[in-house]
């Protein structure tokens, strides 16, 4: 009885993600992401990027390298990424028309293609203003999928490689010379 019951509250827990599954599949993949994009309802507040649950969903080395370029900017500057990465906004209503497509490239690897809107078709002109199409690099870490870098593809002839801008960015700071202030 005792055991039954353990076992009933471990299922239970799993089931409403308590416990996150183990990377395995495209199948898992794409569970992991639409979980990540549950967060991103009406008057959802996504995913924190920056914040203590940050690791629940990315790669310790791209936190790494957000932390890094925070600091390397200063409280008075702008870092590489001033947006949410995940959706490719600052602004959203939810997130309307998701497609996940999941390519498994190797066992502790996968490239998910995602487009959504970020604004609410209803009521709206036809306008693709908040159309977005992302690929979305996920790596296995711990035995869990986990966002290793995100290139937003949705303006026809441009892209923004979150990974690459952050690296650039604190490439370019590095050698750029601080200003000596003048002492009385």
């Amino acid at each position: 009885m005792r055991c039954t019951r353990l076992l009933s509250v471990l299922l239970l827990a799993f089931a409403l993600g308590a416990i996150p599954a183990p990377a395995q599949d495209a199948n898992s993949a794409k569970a992991f992401l639409i979980g990540a994009y549950s967060h991103y309802g009406k008057n959802g507040k996504g995913i924190d990027f920056s914040g203590p649950r940050a690791n629940r969903y990315y790669h310790s080395s791209l936190i790494s390298l957000i932390q890094e370029d925070v600091k390397a900017n200063g409280p008075d500057n702008v870092p590489a990424i001033d947006g949410d990465p995940l959706c490719g906004c600052q602004d959203w209503d939810g997130i309307f028309d998701l497609k996940i497509d999941v390519q498994l490239e190797a066992p502790q690897r996968a490239l998910a293609t995602v487009s959504f809107d970020v604004f609410d078709p209803k009521g709206r002109n036809s306008s693709p203003d908040g159309w977005a199409k992302l690929k979305i690099q996920l790596r296995v870490e711990q035995g869990q999928w986990r966002i290793y870098d995100i290139v937003d593809v949705s303006q026809w002839g441009t892209r923004f490689d979150v990974r690459d801008e952050l690296i650039k960015d604190i490439q370019t700071l590095r050698q750029t010379p601080k200003s000596k202030t003048a002492r009385p």
